[in-house]
């Protein structure tokens, strides 16, 4: 079991929504996974950037897109032959997320 301060302040919920992400624009496609109303898990093998690094993220909805920005909090390639062991990808914090989308998510 972990320590307290390790727990985490927003719930996760392992679902699989259609994103587009970039660090000009939204141009690369993905799935974000791991979903909370903080940020996301984005499963992609390329590109995955580093740490640090500021996204557009376009969200994908049955009633249309949201555009927010994102900061790179941690980020994993994993080797092709190792794909089926272990996801690749990077963990993202959104920046001033607009309430509409923030609702979304906490239904989700």
């Amino acid at each position: 079991m972990k320590p307290e301060r390790y727990k985490r302040a927003e719930e996760r919920k392992f679902r699989r929504i259609a994103i587009r992400f970039g660090l000009e624009k939204p141009e690369h496609r993905a799935m974000g996974i791991q979903i909370s109303i903080r940020g996301m898990f984005i499963a992609t093998n390329h590109p995955i950037y580093v740490s640090g690094s500021k996204l557009i993220i376009e969200i994908q909805t049955s009633n249309g897109s949201f555009n927010v920005d994102a900061i790179v909090r941690h980020s994993k390639k994993v080797p092709p032959q190792m794909v089926q062991h272990d996801r690749p990808g990077m963990g993202v914090e959104f920046i001033d997320a607009p309430p509409e989308l923030r609702d979304y998510l906490a239904l989700l």
